[in-house]
C-alpha cells in the first residue's frame, strides 16, 4: 500500500489558490464601486420624494383643517425645518396650532433643501372654503415650492404647486423638468 505524501504531485489540496482569491475581491470591489452612486441616488431620491409629499400633505391638510372649522388656517413654512398648520387670529400675534402636528425635514428627509416661491414668502392662507385667499399680515402669499437635495445634486428635484385654478392646474406635486406634455409635468407661468 503506497502513503500519499502532501509533497506528492498527484496529491491535490482542496481550496481556493491566491490568484482565484484575488479575482473574487476583485469583482466584489467592482461590483460595491458600482452600486455604491447608484444607492446614493436612490437615498438623494427618496429624501426628495418624502419632503416634496410631506409639503404636499401640509398643503392639503390645512385647505381641510380650514373647511373643517370653517375659519381661516394658515400653512407656515419654514425652509429650514419643515412646516406647521395654524388658525389665523383676528390679533395676528398668536398663532395656535392645529393638528396634524408640525412637519420636521429631519423626520424623513434631513437632506432636503425647500424653497418657497415667491422669494421670502413662507405662508398660504385658505378660508372657511378652501381657497387661497392674501395672508393676514400681507406677507407674501407661497405659489409653488421647490425641493431639492443639498447633498446630492443629482436627485430629481420635485415641486409642489399651490393653485386655485382649474382641476387641471390645482395643487398638485409635479417634476419640474418634465416635458409640458407628459402628466406629470408641472402647469406653466405658475412658479415664475
Amino acid at each position: 500500500m503506497r502513503v500519499k505524501h502532501a509533497m506528492d504531485p498527484t496529491v491535490r489540496e482542496r481550496g481556493f489558490t491566491l490568484i482565484e482569491l484575488l479575482v473574487a475581491l476583485s469583482l466584489f470591489a467592482l461590483l460595491i464601486a458600482l452600486a455604491v452612486p447608484m444607492y446614493a441616488d436612490f437615498l438623494g431620491n427618496s429624501q426628495v420624494r418624502n419632503a416634496a409629499e410631506a409639503m404636499l400633505n401640509g398643503v392639503v391638510s390645512a385647505q381641510s383643517a380650514a373647511i373643517n372649522a370653517n375659519t381661516q388656517v394658515q400653512l407656515v413654512v419654514t425652509p429650514a425645518t419643515g412646516w406647521t398648520i395654524a388658525e389665523v387670529n383676528p390679533d395676528l400675534s398668536v398663532r395656535t396650532p392645529i393638528l396634524p402636528a408640525p412637519f420636521q425635514l429631519s423626520d424623513g428627509a434631513p437632506n432636503a433643501h425647500v424653497v418657497p416661491t415667491p422669494p421670502g414668502a413662507t405662508e398660504i392662507t385658505f378660508d372657511a372654503f378652501g381657497r387661497i385667499v392674501a395672508n393676514p399680515d400681507a406677507s407674501p402669499t407661497i405659489s409653488c415650492i421647490d425641493v431639492t437635495n443639498s447633498q446630492n445634486a443629482s436627485a430629481r428635484a420635485l415641486r409642489v404647486v399651490i393653485t386655485n385654478a382649474t382641476p387641471a392646474t390645482a395643487t398638485k406635486l409635479c417634476d419640474p423638468l418634465a416635458a409640458a406634455t407628459e402628466p406629470q409635468a408641472c402647469p406653466a407661468a405658475l412658479c415664475q
